[in-house]
């Protein structure tokens, strides 16, 4: 049974919001610096909101900082109308950003570095970055994801708690479906269940991941280890469920199809299931590119467009005689969605 699991209240993040900052980077030049006014305000609101502080420190953060402010006004913008310098998290996010993803996902769970550098599990109801946490539709859809691979994963320990659940994640992170079972509803089974996961982020100190439980307590192995790499590791074979998380957009299609569906099927024992998950173009992408500097991929405008390339690959596949069943899910927090989920069944 499923324990009584807390939950987010959200409001949103209205598409206009989006749209006024996309407006302001669109009109600054490529090579054209902030208004010198703007990251002057912001760098006078840090400094005196924060002093108690080490001065130290918020030199340091602020050196990362303000070249990014200075080419990018729709950032420094967002800053100022939304209390960015006042708060003890947000710069620390943006520099976790480049440095983490894994880290910047925590965000997710109300969990993040302060400007002390140090590690908090739950930010203050007061502080400015709860809106964020709560509306940015990223951390909302990385949430219901989540959830998703929780609820996968507890009914694959019953599925195969016979012959045994072998979970394989990969591209792991910090394994937050996990961690975060007070949102989650998750329990580890380790006698049913054996759990494989890996990533190559070096922030990552898996030992840490369950504390005060070893990894051998909840029966969890944690390899820093490339994806193609580890799916040719023998310990992946006879998996009951794989799991990819926030990773498929990065390849294109055909190099998603031959690098890593066809390894997964071969590891996969029959009935086994493959959960990815590819994004749509939704104005919060846009938006983070422009305002954040994430990644630029080219992605699909509909869901329906996304799902006619998985349609086609799953045909080629089933040609080939990797026969699986398909089911897409969408995410239920944005008025349009933001990604399309996937889960594969061998057959």
């Amino acid at each position: 049974m499923t324990k009584n699991k807390k939950q987010f209240v959200s409001t949103g993040m209205p598409d206009d919001l989006f749209a006024k900052y996309i407006a302001i980077r669109d009109k600054q030049y490529k090579m054209m610096s902030t208004m010198p006014e703007l990251t002057s305000e912001v760098k006078r609101v840090f400094y005196g909101s924060h002093k108690n502080v080490a001065k130290t420190n918020l030199d340091k953060i602020w050196a990362f900082i303000y070249p990014m402010l200075s080419r990018n006004e729709a950032l420094t913008q967002f800053i100022l109308d939304y209390g960015g310098a006042e708060s003890d998290f947000f710069f620390p996010w943006v520099m976790s950003v480049a440095t983490s993803p894994s880290e910047a996902l925590e965000l997710s769970y109300n969990a993040g570095r302060n400007l002390n550098g140090e590690w908090v599990t739950d930010i203050p109801e007061t502080d400015k970055i709860n809106y964020f946490v709560l509306n940015l539709p990223t951390l909302a859809f990385n949430r219901e994801r989540q959830m998703r691979v929780a609820d996968l994963v507890r009914a694959n320990q019953d599925e195969f708690r016979i012959d045994g659940s072998k979970v394989v994640d990969l591209g792991a992170g910090r394994m937050a479906w996990a961690r975060h079972s007070e949102y989650t509803g998750f329990t580890f089974r380790p006698r049913v269940q054996k759990i494989i996961a890996c990533d190559r982020d070096p922030n990552i100190q898996p030992e840490d991941l369950f504390a005060p439980k070893s990894l051998e307590q909840v029966g969890v192995t944690y390899k820093h280890s490339d994806i193609m790499m580890e799916l040719q590791d023998a310990d992946c074979a006879e998996a009951s469920l794989m799991v990819l998380q926030g990773v498929a957009s990065y390849y294109p299609i055909g190099v998603f199809r031959e690098a890593i569906v066809k390894p997964v099927y071969h590891n996969l024992r029959k009935g086994g299931s493959f959960f990815f998950d590819l994004q749509l173009n939704h104005i919060s992408y846009e938006w983070s590119v422009k305002v954040f500097g994430w990644p630029e991929m080219e992605l699909p405008e509909k869901a329906s467009d996304v799902i006619d390339v998985i349609q086609i690959m799953r045909t080629a596949l089933w040609n080939e005689g990797m026969k699986f069943e398909a089911t897409y899910m969408l995410d239920n927090y944005n008025a349009s969605p933001l990604s399309v989920m996937v889960l594969f069944k061998k057959i």
